[in-house]
C-alpha cells in the first residue's frame, strides 16, 4: 500500500509543468520553454503527431490545444479505459466533463518525471529525456550500482530521488518532486501499482508496453511516452528504425526454419523459476517465435500473456518434441542450473546445447530494453535458431554457451 504519510502540496502543484523546482530536481528547469506565451483559439500546437499502427491496447486523439490518450486498464480485465489529457502549457486546461471526467490530466512538455517502470525507462533514454527523470524506484537506482546503462541514466538525470517501490510509494517524495507523471508498469490481471498510485491522488501512468500481443506493438509505446515530451517526430523516426530493422530479420529468416520446435523459458530457480516457467503462444515473445516459423512447445494449455510455471512431469511431456530454446535467464545463472539438476539433459536443446541464453554483462540493460529494441530482439532469435543465415554474426541480448 502506498504510503500516505505526507505533505498535502495538492495534485494541481504536482501536475503542473511551469512552476518553480523541488528537491532532488533534475538538470530540467521548468520554465517558459516549450510553453505557448501568444494562446488562440483554434490553433492546432500540435504539428507532430503520432498514429498507432501496430498497438491494440492504446490510441491517441489531437484537438488543437490538447491530446488524449486512451488506452487498456491492464490491471483490470473488462473496466473502463484509462484516460490521459496531455493539455500544451501555456494554454488553458480543458475541463473535466464529459469523456474527459476522471481522466489525468497533465501539462506538456513534461519536465519533471519519476518512473518505476524500466520499460518506460528504456523510452525516456531513446528519446533523449534522460533529464527530466527526478525520481525513480529503489530498484531502478540499485541497478545503476551494477549495470553502466543504467549508471549513464542516472549521471544524464542529475541527482534523482528514490520514490519507493512499485505500490509501496512515497506519496511524500512525489509530490515534493512536483512530479507531473510517474511512468508505471501495468503488468495485467492481479497487479495494482497503477491503480494504487491513482487511488492515491499520484499522477501514475500505465505503461503496459509488454502486456502486448505482438512485438511491433510493444515498441510503438515509445509514440505513447513521446506524446508527454512533444516528441511525437522524434517518436515516430525511432519507431520507423526498429520496424525497418525488425521486418528485415523476418523477411531474411522468413520459409527457412519452418518445423523446428522451440521454447522460451526460465529454468533458474534464483529468478524464481522452480523448474521451468515456459511462455504459450500469446506472449510477445511467443508470437514472435512463431513469426520466425517456428512451432512452440508450451502452446498447450498456456494462454496467459506472462506464461506459466510447469512442474517436472508436465514440463519434460510439454518440452519433448523441442530441439531449440531461448532461455531468459543470464548465461552464468542458467548454466549453473542445468548443471545443478541433471534432469534438464532430458530437453534435447540441453544436451545438444542447442539453446540461447542471456548476455551476464549486459542482462539489466537488455532485460529494460527488449520490449523496445525488438529489433534486437528478433535477430537474436534469429541468430539462434539458424546461424548459417547470418554469418560471422553474434547476438547483443541472448547468445549460445560456445
Amino acid at each position: 500500500m502506498i504510503r500516505i504519510a505526507a505533505v498535502l502540496l495538492g495534485l494541481s502543484i504536482a501536475l503542473t509543468g511551469c512552476g518553480g523546482s523541488g528537491p532532488g530536481e533534475s538538470k530540467a528547469q521548468d520554465g517558459p520553454e516549450g510553453c505557448v506565451t501568444d494562446y488562440a483559439e483554434g490553433r492546432d500546437y500540435f504539428p507532430d503527431k503520432s498514429t498507432v499502427d501496430e498497438s491494440e491496447l492504446w490510441d491517441i486523439s489531437y484537438h488543437d490545444s490538447y491530446k488524449t490518450i486512451t488506452l487498456a486498464d491492464t490491471e483490470k480485465a473488462g473496466g473502463d479505459p484509462l484516460r490521459y489529457v496531455l493539455h500544451q502549457c501555456g494554454t488553458p486546461k480543458p475541463k473535466a466533463t464529459g469523456d474527459l471526467s476522471g481522466a489525468l490530466f497533465v501539462q506538456v512538455p513534461v519536465t519533471k518525471v519519476s518512473v518505476t517502470s524500466f520499460n518506460a525507462l528504456a523510452m525516456v533514454d531513446r528519446l533523449g529525456k534522460n533529464d527530466t527523470v527526478t525520481g525513480l524506484s529503489g530498484q531502478l537506482l540499485g541497478s545503476a550500482k551494477t549495470d553502466a546503462w543504467y549508471a549513464g541514466v542516472v549521471e544524464d538525470a542529475g541527482n534523482p530521488m528514490s520514490i519507493g517501490e512499485y505500490t509501496d510509494l512515497d506519496r511524500e517524495a512525489v509530490l515534493g518532486l512536483r512530479t507531473q507523471a510517474i511512468l508505471m508498469s501495468g503488468f495485467g490481471e492481479g497487479f495494482d501499482d497503477v491503480s494504487n498510485a491513482r487511488s492515491a491522488d499520484l499522477p501514475g501512468v500505465s505503461v503496459s508496453n509488454r502486456m502486448e500481443e505482438h512485438a511491433l506493438a510493444s515498441a510503438e509505446w515509445i509514440k505513447m511516452v513521446g506524446a508527454f515530451y512533444n516528441a511525437e517526430s522524434a517518436a515516430n523516426a525511432e519507431f520507423k528504425t526498429i520496424k525497418s530493422k525488425f521486418d528485415k530479420v523476418v523477411s531474411t529468416v522468413s520459409g527457412k526454419i519452418d518445423g523446428r520446435e522451440a521454447g522460451y523459458l526460465c529454468v533458474s530457480a534464483e529468478r524464481g523459476c522452480e523448474f521451468v516457467y515456459g511462455h504459450g503462444k500469446e506472449t510477445l515473445a511467443g508470437r514472435l517465435l512463431t513469426e520466425l516459423g517456428t512451432g512452440n512447445v508450451f502452446a498447450r494449455d498456456n494462454d496467459g500473456p506472462n506464461g506459466r510455471a510447469y512442474d517436472y512431469e508436465e514440463a519434460i511431456g510439454s518440452g519433448a518434441d523441442a530441439d531449440f530454446f531461448v532461455v531468459y535467464d543470464p548465461m552464468k545463472m542458467t548454466l549453473a542450473a542445468l548443471d545443478s539438476d541433471p534432469r534438464m539433459k532430458r530437453f534435447q536443446p540441453v544436451e545438444k546445447g542447442d539453446f540461447i541464453a542471456g548476455v551476464d554483462k549486459n542482462f539489466e540493460e537488455c532485460r529494460a530494453k527488449t520490449y523496445l529494441d525488438v529489433d534486437v530482439l528478433v535477430r537474436d532469435f534469429a541468430i539462434g535458431l539458424a546461424p548459417d543465415l547470418f554469418p560471422g554474426e553474434k547476438g547483443t541480448c541472448f547468445v549460445r554457451s560456445s
